[in-house]
């Protein structure tokens, strides 16, 4: 679940970027939404994989980095039985949204790039580079 440490009431301390915290939880909650809704097989192939990419969001600062590391780890490496490409989009997708953020590329594109993805065709930097050009601020 993405969750954000506790502000005191100290309005200097409000004022302040609340860092938001990815769990192996929530990104298996998201894939089982995504499996229940859209169909395919329910089931983890690695979980090692899915804690190296909590590791990983969570030790960046830049909010388009978090978003591109979950979205080609997952792409990527394919931690679930089904639905790693939509699962990667999904969770890349929240942790952008948590700042305020959507992806505006049509539906073409992204499905394109999920798949130079999935096909080790795109690195993270490119992966970055495309969400900052196909995004906005809500």
């Amino acid at each position: 679940m993405l969750s954000a440490p506790q502000a005191s009431n100290n309005n200097a301390t409000r004022s302040l970027v609340e860092i938001m915290i990815l769990t192996s939880e929530k990104i298996l909650e998201i894939h089982q939404l995504i499996i229940s809704n859209f169909g395919g097989t329910d089931g983890v192939l690695c979980q090692g994989t899915i804690d190296y990419l909590v590791d990983q969001v969570n030790a960046q600062q830049d909010l388009f980095r978090q978003a591109a590391i979950a979205l080609h780890i997952v792409a990527d490496r394919h931690p679930f039985l089904d639905g790693n490409k939509r699962s990667a989009f999904q969770i890349a997708e929240l942790i952008l949204s948590s700042e305020g953020y959507f992806i505006t590329a049509k539906e073409e594109e992204i499905i394109e790039v999920l798949l130079k993805i999935a096909s080790y065709q795109c690195h993270v930097d490119e992966v970055r580079k495309w969400l900052e050009k196909n995004t906005e601020r809500q």
